[in-house]
């Protein structure tokens, strides 16, 4: 009848805090996409990821509360993004951190005050790729598991250097833990795959097919039992978790379904105490609470489920020590949202809380190693000891004796260099070991030969100024919106950017048969037809389209006939629905995806094929004079160098191509491009515009921006990760401010970059926030820009019932000048260079360029200066000589008698009284008691003290 019993946890609720017991006015941002749950607890401090623009977390004690906007403390850790991190079960203020960078340091925080900190306590070697996971192990002191791309490592971190490694898996692994007693591991991977492995032996024990998606996984062992819990999807997306048993794992024990949800991963939470199973997944707002029970009928059973307020960013358990036992608070969770980090306590309701309630709480695991990290690797498998958590024994709060060190003895030593021979590495050795002669472990050490690795990605911790940092984006007024847009199509291939725009009009698709695209006047801002708005009819479906830029009405489409045509817009804008092109481009040999204007000469255009070629045409001539191939897949975005002399592609098969046209039909560089398929986006652009910059999809599906060399495609200069969103970044680069606009449809932010010669090459730059989520934006030409109102950009912005335009500003002070160094001359690129003909013969042309100063401002370099400000206190004029303290005391009483003047020459007030005659006074004869009254004869010239005693 055991499995009819009712649990003792059944009813433990979660206590929700008030906003003023949480941690508030933190800056989480939109955290890059990793396999940890980033943030972490100790039962003294809790960590978490913070937005700075690099590797630092926010580091607060456990208990701490309150607004924390402008004094969080930081640990500094890396140069990029941190994806991991975890606190010793034997120390608190032990953390080990993993990042990008391909970095793992380790860091002992400080018992005291905390302010912030860069200094690692060790950094182990470098790896070959970025670090994924890190993780203690949790009975043996200085022993630490990494997973890093395909490799699982068991580091000695006494010794400072991989003990183990397991190279087994085919795919990048996602989660791994340990068992409780330390004996095993459990990983997933993107191969789908669940490994069991004992890391002592650097081989696989079990293995089964995981789980059917190839999204993020997690995985966690069931306290002692010989259970495995993993959360994953199907493969039809939906999220799934299922327990194996290790001694039989073709199958599940239990599988569980949810929801279908968009959220991320279901991150579970075991206490192996209570049995109390949470799931809270990324991006939900509510916590799912069940129960692992061996004896009833279902191994899981779902108990109850709580809503909260803000959406899950992390989530983190606190330690059993830590606990709050005399409340009855049996589980502790750490929620992680965009600006807070709240606590959520688990209690069992009693009817008395003065006494300490022995059958809620087990002896829980010591905070004391079982065995040292030699003993481990020897094949030792102590059990840890067990504590009470009842105060009244003290044995949770006493510190643990004997000999075992609770933490690794570590010294602070820099990481080991790749790029040092091993002679070098050999050197340091010796030189750590003399240092530290005690530690037997080191005798035997010797550092791992080093492979030379990729460049970090990242190398920029400093603070950056830039011009553009605080860039503002304002709707224009009402006046200039296009209203009532409808039958707006949003059929177009990923591959289109579907919105053109120039000085005279903007075109967008239409929905419905013979693909229509809509051509309305932008300089006549009104409110469009119901019905009959007048377009271009292609005949069949586009695929895409392109303004000439040096021709405002005339425009090529790409359709699904095989055909491009090119249009002719009439004076004015469309009257009536065009149905004949000027001019009809056939040559591929299937359909034509993509289609781009030459910028410098008239009458070029470059069309993509599904055919894997591309096509550049006299447009003139109606005749293709150049075929370019080398694809092996579709291309997914092409464009050209601003000076017309190089066509840049990027293609399904992950491959960036750089063709000289006129020279070879194949790459004259190739490289590697976004793992990614789903799709792409090129553009031309950096220091003399010689540089790539590719926006796509990472392996993980998460939006990643890349900056290459155009000169050596190799390796990318620098790689961003940007938030994860099923659209692609369509990217526009304004080569006079270097400032780099990401848009995509259905988002509702227009992001900002910079590119600079200075690494890692790619800057973050105020972004801009619509209210709702717009279709397509494209960008004008400079000449439209009011600069007197330092506006640098405007944009023109399609939502799905309007079309307003987006002024794009930098703050400055001086208004009155011309900001000349925010406006240098621009090119003029809405004029050719050149003809057609000229360029397929093998001219370059260079467009002029033009002055955007108006005639009657003056440029602010030429700006009078302003006179230097008086400072109160200036520490270059300090005295020449230090004075001693008699002489300051000399000084200071000199200077007090000069202000009070000298008094001695002057009478007092009292001698300056009129006195009386001896005679005037006499005793009255009727004394009594001892006591004498005198009297005055005249009573004016009595002194007032007398007056009151009379």
């Amino acid at each position: 009848m055991k499995r009819f019993q009712t649990s003792k946890y059944r009813n433990a609720a979660p206590k929700i805090p008030k906003k003023e017991e949480c941690v508030t006015g933190i800056h989480v941002g939109a955290l890059k996409s990793s396999y940890g749950n980033h943030i972490k607890a100790s039962d003294s401090f809790m960590v978490f990821n913070v937005e700075t623009g690099g590797g630092s977390l926010g580091v607060l004690p456990l208990g701490e509360k309150g607004r924390k906007d402008h004094s969080l403390p930081l640990l500094h850790a890396h140069s990029d993004f941190i994806t991991d991190m975890d606190f010793s079960p034997f120390d608190g203020s032990l953390l080990c951190t993993c990042s990008y960078d391909r970095a793992i340091k380790l860091w002992e925080i400080p018992d005291e005050e905390f302010k912030g900190l860069s200094k690692p306590l060790c950094e182990l070697p470098m790896q070959h790729g970025r670090v994924e996971n890190v993780l203690f192990h949790p009975s043996a002191s200085e022993v630490l598991g990494s997973s890093c791309d395909k490799t699982l490592t068991i580091w000695d971190l006494q010794k400072q250097q991989p003990k183990y490694e397991l190279k087994d898996h085919k795919d990048l692994i996602q989660s791994f833990c340990w068992k409780v007693d330390g004996s095993l591991l459990v990983t997933s991977s993107k191969d789908k795959k669940i490994h069991v492995v004992d890391p002592r032996n650097a081989s696989s024990v079990e293995e089964c097919d995981g789980f059917g998606g190839s999204k993020d996984t997690r995985l966690l062992w069931l306290g002692d039992t010989d259970r495995i819990l993993g959360s994953g999807f199907t493969a039809s997306n939906k999220r799934e978790v299922r327990v194996w048993d290790v001694h039989n794992m073709s199958k599940p024990v239990q599988t569980l379904n949810f929801d279908s949800s968009s959220g991320g991963i279901l991150m579970p939470f075991y206490d192996p105490d209570t049995k109390m199973l949470f799931l809270a997944g990324k991006g939900d707002s509510f916590i799912q609470y069940l129960e692992v029970s061996e004896t009833a009928t279902s191994f899981i059973t779902p108990v109850n489920s709580q809503i909260l307020e803000e959406q899950h960013k992390g989530m983190a358990t606190v330690p059993k020590l830590a606990l709050d036992v005399m409340s009855c608070e049996v589980v502790r969770l750490l929620q992680l949202t965009k600006s807070s980090v709240v606590p959520l306590s688990y209690c069992v309701p009693r009817r008395s809380y003065r006494d300490f309630h022995g059958d809620l709480f087990p002896d829980t695991v010591a905070r004391e190693a079982s065995m040292t990290a030699e003993e481990w690797f020897g094949g030792s498998d102590t059990p840890m000891k067990k504590v009470s958590l009842d105060p009244s024994k003290q044995q949770a709060k006493q510190k643990p004796s004997g000999t075992k060190p609770k933490k690794p003895d570590l010294k602070a030593k820099p990481a080991i260099e790749s790029t040092k021979p091993a002679v070098s590495a050999e050197k340091s050795a010796v030189e750590r070991k003399e240092e530290a002669p005690t530690a037997q472990a080191t005798h035997a050490v010797s550092d791992p030969v080093q492979e030379s690795p990729a460049k970090p990605i990242k190398a920029f911790t400093g603070v950056r100024t830039s011009k553009f940092r605080h860039l503002q984006g304002t709707p224009m007024h009402k006046s200039n919106n296009i209203e009532n847009v409808r039958n707006l199509s949003i059929s177009l291939p990923g591959d289109s950017d579907a919105f053109q725009v120039n000085q005279e009009f903007v075109t967008f698709p239409l929905s419905g048969p013979g693909g229509q695209i809509a051509v309305v006047p932008l300089n006549k801002p009104c409110r469009l037809p119901d019905s009959g708005l007048p377009a271009i009819q292609c005949g069949s479906s586009v695929l895409d389209f392109a303004m000439d830029p040096f021709n405002r009405q005339q425009l090529a489409a790409a359709c699904e006939s095989g055909f491009v045509s090119i249009w002719e817009i009439p004076d004015g804008g469309l009257t009536e629905t065009l149905t004949s092109p000027l001019v009809v481009l056939k040559g591929h040999n299937d359909k034509p995806n993509l289609v781009k204007y030459h910028p410098v000469a008239s009458g070029v255009l470059a069309s993509s094929s599904l055919d894997l070629t591309v096509k550049i045409w006299d447009i003139n001539k109606a005749k293709a004079l150049i075929t370019l191939t080398g694809h092996s897949e579709q291309v997914l975005s092409m464009a050209w160098k601003t000076d017309g002399t190089r066509l840049a592609t990027v293609s399904k098969d992950s491959k960036v191509r750089v063709y000289d046209p006129r020279s070879q039909v194949s790459p004259i560089q190739t490289g590697p491009g976004p793992a990614g398929s789903r799709g792409a986006r090129v553009v031309w652009g950096g220091p003399e515009g010689n540089w790539l910059i590719v926006s796509g999809f990472g392996r993980m599906s998460n939006r990643i921006i890349s900056v290459y060399d155009s000169r050596n495609l190799s390796e990318a200069l620098s790689t961003l990760e940007s938030t994860v969103s099923p659209s692609t970044l369509i990217p526009f680069y304004d080569e006079d401010s270097a400032v780099l606009f990401f848009f995509s449809k259905g988002e509702t932010t227009i992001f900002a970059y910079e590119i600079s010669e200075e690494a890692p090459h790619i800057f973050e730059l105020s972004h801009y926030r619509t209210k709702e989520p717009y279709q397509a934006v494209g960008f004008l030409p400079k000449i439209v820009c009011n600069v007197k109102e330092v506006e640098f950009a405007r944009a023109v912005k399609l939502n799905k019932t309007f079309i307003e335009l987006l002024s794009f500003q930098v703050p400055r002070v001086k208004m009155e000048y011309f900001q000349d160094d925010l406006f240098p001359d621009t090119r003029v690129w809405w004029e050719p260079a050149l003809t057609s003909d000229q360029w397929f013969t093998g001219k370059n042309g260079a467009q002029k360029r033009l002055s955007l100063r108006p005639a009657d401002m003056k440029p602010l370099s030429e700006a009078p200066k302003a006179a230097p400000i008086a400072r109160k206190y200036d520490s270059r004029h300090e005295l020449v000589e230090v004075k001693t303290t008699e002489q300051q005391k000399e000084e200071l009483l000199n200077s007090m008698v000069e202000k009070l003047r000298n008094f001695d020459d002057d009478p007092l007030p009292q001698d300056l009284q009129e006195g009386v005659d001896d005679d005037e006074w006499f005793q009255d004869q009727g004394m009594t008691e001892g006591k004498q009254h005198w009297i005055f004869s005249n009573p004016q010239q009595c002194p007032t003290s007398f007056m009151h005693k009379l």
